[in-house]
């Protein structure tokens, strides 16, 4: 059902493997819990399915009908079923109706309490539909929380807005507090109108939720800070892009936590996709690390970071499209934003599904997509038999080691190509007409593409 292949770095670079999900699914969501087991849901035929992997996705259980009635929604990339793990080991599984004419859109919620080979009869946690956004997290001591957004009450100021909601249970899942708006004493809650969210409890033991805003018309990102007892909220904002549309565009953030307890939230904003950390006291968000070329159409993206210092980002270049395809790719960070020279294209997938990462018990990352167009390229590295020199340069460059048919490509600091052709052999740049500044100098070829920075200097 899964296959898995690996793109392997040198010395201490992570390595980054790619998990094909089962065939015909979309929107995997996935948790690696405290004991090694690999869980995912998916959709597929308007329907949700649990499986579970005990060796990092190489093999993985038969699939488990979630929903035991009604359908689940997929469309448009991120909806899907949400998935959370608590420590205790039970299995909550989130999600909402299938939109098509005559059908009432609510947030859904079911449990598993062997593991995943049976799911409970569903519960209905929202009081009224037309619900967006669902999303799920449990802490595994008796805490669970599902968040959605809704036009109750009706607003009709901004456009594609509506509110934050959440249901709550103190009993594991068992009951569920009615359906109320988010209290937040620092934001209205007036959240985006289609993009996703997603809820995730800290190692402070807090419960967050990272969301897209629409005050203002201003389509920034936030991330709620709350105590699980209470419906009670403080707004951490993560982007001061100030993007202002009357729109949605459709691309939620993603939320991830690493060991240390820092939070990893990744979004797009004018068409790109960045990321940035919080501090350990979960009191802002620092850095916006963009993708290396920052290219148009970028969509989707995730974060996580290892325990070796590393951040994989994950993303998608493509149309927002449910009858087209994108191209899936990746990049590898240290912590503290800079880029380790590691990128490759996985593959193209569907427009309409949003691919998603996990770090395995080896530390490792692992990238899970559907794709019948597997590239599996290797990463970016700076190959040693690759010499650029003098670096900064004056007058020119030098490059040795290059391989027959490499395309050279040179990029300036706002990214524009400037230069462009293919090299199979040793070669000097004249540099002495580019300006002063910092380039990027990139070399494919071989399936490899190098990437370097070079400072002009005069």
């Amino acid at each position: 059902m899964c296959v898995k292949s690996n793109a392997q770095g040198t010395g201490t670079i992570s390595t980054v493997n790619i998990i094909q999900a089962p065939a015909g699914s979309l929107v995997p969501d996935v948790v690696m819990d405290n004991t090694g087991i690999l869980h995912m849901v998916y959709a597929l035929d308007q329907n949700a399915y649990y499986i579970r992997s005990a060796d990092n996705g190489a093999t993985f259980s038969s699939p488990v009908k979630v929903n035991s009635t009604g359908t689940v929604e997929f469309k448009m990339g991120e909806r899907g079923p949400k998935l959370a793990v608590g420590i205790d080991g039970v299995i909550h599984v989130a999600w909402m109706d299938h939109w098509s004419s005559g059908v009432n859109v609510f947030a859904r919620y079911t449990r598993s309490l062997d593991g995943g080979n049976t799911f409970e009869p569903l519960k209905t946690v929202s009081a009224t539909p037309g619900v967006d956004g669902v999303t799920v997290a449990a802490d595994g001591f008796s805490h669970v929380f599902i968040f959605w957004h809704t036009l109750v009450p009706p607003q009709t100021q901004i456009p594609e807005a509506t509110w934050l909601h959440l249901s709550r249970s103190a009993d594991n899942g068992v009951s569920f507090t009615s359906d109320a708006n988010v209290v937040i004493n620092n934001h209205s809650g007036l959240a985006c109108s289609m993009c996703m969210t997603r809820a995730r409890f800290g190692t402070d033991d807090n419960i967050y939720l990272a969301f897209r805003s629409a005050v203002n018309n201003i389509r920034d990102f936030y991330v709620l800070k709350g105590n699980p007892a209470d419906n009670d909220f403080t707004a951490i904002r993560v982007n001061t892009d100030n993007w202002y549309i009357q729109y949605c565009p459709m691309v939620g953030p993603e939320l991830e936590i690493s060991n240390s307890g820092r939070q990893y939230c990744a979004f797009m904003s004018s068409n790109h996709v960045y990321w940035a950390v919080s501090d350990s006291n979960i009191t802002a968000f620092t850095q916006h690390i963009a993708t290396p070329l920052n290219e148009p159409d970028e969509i989707f993206p995730t974060a996580i970071a290892n325990n070796s210092g590393k951040v994989l980002f994950l993303w998608q270049v493509g149309p927002m499209s449910v009858s087209d395809s994108a191209t899936v790719k990746w990049a590898l960070y240290n912590t503290d934003g800079t880029f380790t020279g590691q990128q490759a294209t996985v593959g193209r997938t569907f427009s309409g599904t949003k691919s998603t990462a996990y770090v395995g018990t080896d530390d490792n990352f692992y990238i899970v997509i559907n794709s019948d167009d597997l590239t599996s390229l290797p990463p970016v590295r700076n190959l040693p038999e690759v010499s650029v020199f003098p670096n900064p340069a004056n007058d020119f460059l030098r490059l040795t080691g290059i391989g027959r048919n490499t395309i050279l490509m040179l990029y300036d600091g706002s990214g524009k190509q400037i230069l462009g052709k293919e090299i199979s052999s040793n070669t000097t740049l004249d540099t002495r007409l580019l300006s002063p500044g910092v380039y990027t100098l990139v070399l494919e070829g071989n399936k490899i593409r190098i990437f370097k920075k070079i400072l002009i200097a005069r």
